[in-house]
């Protein structure tokens, strides 16, 4: 069960400033240090990056989310749009970097195939967030893993 959570700030955009803000530093590099940190792997693909990205966006699509933006060479980021427009964003706290939830990292494996990482706000019920969009949160793992049989 997942414990509900009442965030500083929670809002649903389409701004790609907002999401580049998000996940890149101030050159649009991808952030890897803060993402080491606020990420963990949600399964292993045994496929490449670039097939994992496309099952992945495919499967999204499937659902009806969207792919608001694509982001870094090595370790790509795709963050989906909800089926209500936008992406949520979120901060924990006043001081706390925003965090967004429809976010997946793939990075390349020593084995050719890539690790799938979520969000860990993933694992938090959030107060606020439109019903439709918590329902596509919970969904999320359960789509990545039918994108990657």
């Amino acid at each position: 069960m997942k414990t509900l959570r009442i965030p500083f700030r929670l809002w649903m955009t389409g701004s790609l400033a907002v999401v580049m803000a998000s996940l890149c530093t101030g050159r649009g590099v991808l952030d890897a240090e803060r993402l080491a940190g606020s990420m963990r792997v949600l399964r292993h693909s045994p496929y490449g990056v670039k097939e994992t990205l496309r099952r992945i966006e495919a499967a999204a699509e499937a659902r009806g989310l969207q792919v608001l933006a694509r982001v870094g060479q090595q370790g790509s980021v795709v963050v989906l749009a909800s089926t209500v427009g936008g992406t949520p964003v979120l901060m924990q706290s006043e001081d706390s970097p925003p965090d967004v939830p429809l976010a997946v990292q793939v990075l390349r494996s020593n084995d050719g195939g890539a690790e799938v990482l979520v969000p860990q706000s993933l694992d938090s019920g959030w107060y606020g967030m439109p019903a439709p969009v918590a329902d596509e949160l919970a969904e999320l793992p359960d789509l990545l893993g039918r994108a990657l049989t």
